[in-house]
């Protein structure tokens, strides 16, 4: 009977199975986007699919072999890609090399017996074998992912893949056993029984993996719940789910011991109850509190608002108490839904009160942060509003560090609070001890966040500040398990310098430090982000790393001399040079090395500088010479230091890369420019 089923009929059958279980596995993946496994699944039918379509094109002769290649590889290419997606499922390593060795061999046997060795049979052998192999690969990775746990999916696909495996083992060594194997396989009998079981257990096993993806997802959802009702029970506050009509669908187990302890009866707090009603009649009993409460719970469910909160007291007989009521828009698609939580605060209540009727003048105002003995934000605050305010009238320039210990929260909740008060007071003593000046002010804003205050700073001073700042509380090592960035405690600073002038807010400078923080944790923590605010020069940083700092060369720099502009252009890369080493290596040789290049390059620039404009008769010479001369010796005295190790970074990049190199080309050689635009 089976000789007398026709093979083209069986083969668009199978082609529909196919396009059927890929629609199947791709509207699950489109359901469960992150359940490992689907999307593999999903591409393993797609190529049968594939398969099937490339193989309705076999009687085209130009293409033929390409066909017959193709459409026998699909089927390896399916079962390779379902055990794929069944280890993937329960998380177990592939076996790569064997897998990749077998497709490998597969195709090669194919490409020889389609292109050199025309045959039919022993194509139907190689594809049978490597499908035999690989449904076994499938037996393997269909593991339970418990091992007391007994499913009955687990154990029918592994029946199921090992008979795929027993029957295609048996169609790849039929011809081989059996002395007439042409004409064995002339038959179409073997080849409709292929195609049936296809059929019948690609569908099985297509129905089987979306039951166990299904059986998953049951019992995440199942844990969740549990997991959601277990941490509801273990807070304090009384909290409630309530449905976008007012219905309780959820409440935790202070909520429920609140209303047996005041007496309410059960069924107007517990699940299934309105809860907008109840709040309702309350408020036509004249509780004005109960009225503005179900106003403020009808607004967040009707999503005229995503939160609402209010004080109200609720006082018994034997006690004063004070709640705080806040309803809160749960996050989830389709109906809207709020989540409703009193909060007793009696206890910071009646501390207020406390507070109020003392004198709030008697409380002591101090400058100190408690914690960490250096500034607190109101004396920063005020700081900083006077020196935006004198900034504006000097004209000079203002510079703030805003900085952030990453990850901190990760560090409490791993090492603890009291461990966590430590790291602070640690962190906050090295950006005490990183300042260079009496009028510097280091501040703690609030929690683990920093602030510096830098009068008169510019911003290279202001960022070899923060560096050293960096640095220094790297240095203190301090373990972080937690941290993703270090395996000790790391900093990201924010760092803005600019010319204050009398439309500029200490509002405005906070916002833009805090800006530049959050770009150097954006881009990775552990690092500075600068920016400079009206500034003549210009500062490069390339990737967030202090090595890659550099001066920015600019066309106001070029005077129209070749001589005077191959130098600066040489001085300027020297400085980078010295930048490049201070914020890497730093070492004591290498830097005492760069600076005496540097003051030699200078020097001799300054003098061929100074005859070039004397032969222009540049009439403010003698002044610039003097400015040349004030400018070395400041170098030289930097040099001359008992120990090169009291030559600081500030020192350096104050002196020899700010004032030489950059303000001074900047500001002083722009006044001689026009002498040679004249002569071009």
């Amino acid at each position: 009977m089976l000789v007398n089923i026709d093979i083209r009929t069986l083969a668009i059958c199978y082609g529909i199975f196919c396009c059927t279980q890929f629609v199947a596995f791709f509207l699950q993946h489109k359901v469960s986007k992150h359940e490992e496994g689907l999307g593999w699944w999903t591409i393993g039918s797609g190529c049968s699919v594939f398969g099937f379509f490339i193989f309705l094109f076999r009687d085209i002769r130009a293409i033929h072999l390409v066909v017959v290649f193709i459409y026998n590889l699909s089927f390896i290419l399916c079962f390779s890609f379902i055990y794929i997606g069944c280890a993937k499922f329960n998380n177990l390593s592939i076996k790569k090399f064997f897998l990749y060795l077998t497709i490998l061999l597969s195709a090669l046997c194919l490409l020889y017996f389609t292109y050199a060795n025309y045959s039919i049979p022993l194509r139907r052998t190689t594809t049978s074998f490597a499908c035999a192999l690989i449904s076994i690969l499938s037996v393997t990775a269909l593991r339970r992912t418990a091992p007391h746990e007994r499913n009955i999916i687990f154990l029918f696909l592994k029946i199921l893949f090992l008979v795929n495996a027993l029957w295609f083992s048996a169609l790849a060594l039929l011809p081989l056993l059996t002395a007439s194997a042409p004409i064995a396989f002339e038959k179409p009998s073997p080849l409709v029984l292929s195609y049936l079981l296809l059929m019948t257990t690609s569908t099985l096993w297509t129905f089987g993996l979306i039951i166990l993806v299904n059986q998953k997802l049951s019992n995440q959802l199942q844990t969740s719940k549990l997991f959601l009702q277990s941490t509801l029970d273990g807070l304090t506050a009384n909290i409630a789910l309530i449905e976008e009509h007012g219905e309780i669908i959820l409440t935790n187990k202070a909520w429920r011991d609140f209303a047996s302890s005041n007496g309410i009866a059960p069924e107007r707090v517990s699940e299934g109850v309105n809860y907008l009603t109840s709040c309702e009649s309350a408020a036509s009993s004249c509780h004005s509190d109960a009225f503005t409460f179900a106003e403020g719970l009808k607004n967040v469910l009707n999503g005229n608002k995503s939160l609402f909160t209010m004080e109200y007291a609720c006082h018994s007989p034997s006690q004063q108490r004070w709640f705080l009521a806040r309803v809160t828009r749960f996050p989830c698609q389709g109906p809207t839904r709020a989540v409703v939580s009193h909060e007793n605060i009696t206890e910071r209540k009646l501390m207020e009160l406390a507070l109020e009727e003392s004198n709030k003048q008697l409380e002591a105002i101090t400058n100190e942060d408690g914690l960490t003995k250096i500034s607190n934000r109101r004396h920063f605050d005020k700081m900083l509003s006077y020196e935006c305010s004198r900034h504006s009238r000097s004209g000079t320039t203002l510079s703030v560090a805003m900085l952030d210990i990453d990850y901190f929260k990760y560090y409490n909740d791993t090492y603890g609070h009291v461990k966590g008060d430590e790291c602070l007071q640690r962190v906050a003593q090295a950006i005490a001890q990183s300042l260079n000046r009496p009028t510097d002010l280091a501040a703690r804003y609030g929690g683990e966040e920093f602030v510096c205050l830098m009068p008169d700073t510019n911003l290279l001073g202001a960022v070899g500040v923060a560096e050293n700042i960096r640095k220094t509380i790297a240095q203190l090592a301090i373990p972080h398990s937690g941290s993703h960035v270090s395996e000790t405690v790391t900093v990201s600073i924010g760092t803005l310098s600019l010319t204050c002038t009398k439309e500029t807010t200490p509002d405005y400078i906070i916002r833009k430090a805090d800006e530049l923080l959050y770009q150097a944790k954006h881009e990775g923590r552990d690092r500075i982000k600068f920016k400079s605010i009206d500034e003549t020069y210009r500062l490069e940083q390339t990737n967030g790393g202090m090595g890659t700092l550099k001066i920015a060369y600019s066309d106001t720099c070029t005077s129209g001399n070749p001589l005077i502009d191959a130098q600066h252009a040489d001085l300027i890369r020297l400085a980078n040079d010295l930048l490049q080493h201070i914020f890497t290596k730093n070492t004591t040789q290498g830097t005492q090395s760069l600076l005496k290049e540097i003051l030699a390059n200078t020097k001799k620039h300054f003098l061929d500088e100074e005859a070039i404009l004397r032969s222009e008769n540049y009439p403010e010479i003698d002044k610039h010479a003097a400015e040349h001369s004030r400018l070395v010796q400041q170098c030289v005295n930097l040099l001359q230091n008992d120990s090169p190790k009291d030559i600081s970074t500030i020192d350096i990049l104050q002196y020899i890369i700010h004032d030489i190199i950059m303000e001074h080309m900047t500001k002083e050689d722009t006044k001689y420019h026009y002498i040679f635009s004249n002569m071009h």
